[in-house]
């Protein structure tokens, strides 16, 4: 249901942008009508706060609240009206979600790559082939047809996934080592999270701390 939510919902007019800067960053920084103020955290790191010069609203607020209203109803009927009626549930695990997302494991056909989605696992197709319309995009490559409100789209999709928390996990974009990890709040570039300490955490409750820059 990722028609939009989030950052379309927020008046970004009067949010601020933090940065970590190293101090030859923030002796630059310094000097831009944009900076507003800044902090030294260590030798060389500086939280720096500055006012943006632009803000953009692409999407009106009303859709956006339209769908934080409504995507429970819509996930809740995706699940119990379609999934259960047309798919082998014995064979879909849920793993993670939040307000206007989900993600599936799905235990599919093995000699087919992860695209194959919810192929394999369909036990009714006249019901899911009459209903899928109305749930998923019809146009191939057509993001305004994967936008369309309280519509489901792929966000992500890979081989394995691992899982902390919401909005906290790993996904793996193929059978190699490339993947997408997602932490919510933690900026990566200043703290660089690998698999392993995910893994670590899971199996001897390891902790690895970072600031999370949206509280």
């Amino acid at each position: 249901m990722n028609s939009l939510y989030g950052s379309d919902g927020m008046n970004t007019e009067k949010y601020h942008k933090v940065k970590m800067m190293n101090i030859k960053q923030t002796e630059r920084v310094i000097r831009s009508n944009a900076f507003m103020d800044e902090q030294k955290i260590s030798e060389d790191s500086y939280i720096v706060q500055m006012n943006p010069e632009h803000c953009s609203c692409k999407t009106p607020l009303q859709v956006a609240f339209f769908v934080l209203d409504n995507a429970k109803y819509q996930y809740l009927n995706f699940i119990h009206n379609f999934m259960y009626k047309c798919l082998d549930m014995n064979r879909i695990h849920f793993i993670e979600g939040d307000t206007d997302s989900a993600y599936w494991a799905i235990s599919g056909n093995p000699n087919e790559d992860f695209t194959q989605q919810f192929n394999d696992v369909i036990k009714e197709t006249d019901f899911y082939n009459d209903n899928a319309k109305y749930f998923f995009p019809t146009i191939r490559g057509n993001v305004y047809d994967e936008k369309k409100i309280l519509r489901l789209a792929i966000e992500r999709q890979g081989p394995s996934m691992i899982t902390l928390a919401h909005k906290n996990y790993i996904i793996f974009k193929n059978y190699c080592d490339d993947s997408k990890i997602k932490l919510k709040g933690v900026d990566q570039k200043t703290n660089k999270i690998t698999k392993d300490q995910i893994v670590d955490c899971i199996n001897e409750g390891k902790i690895t701390k970072c600031p999370n820059m949206r509280l």
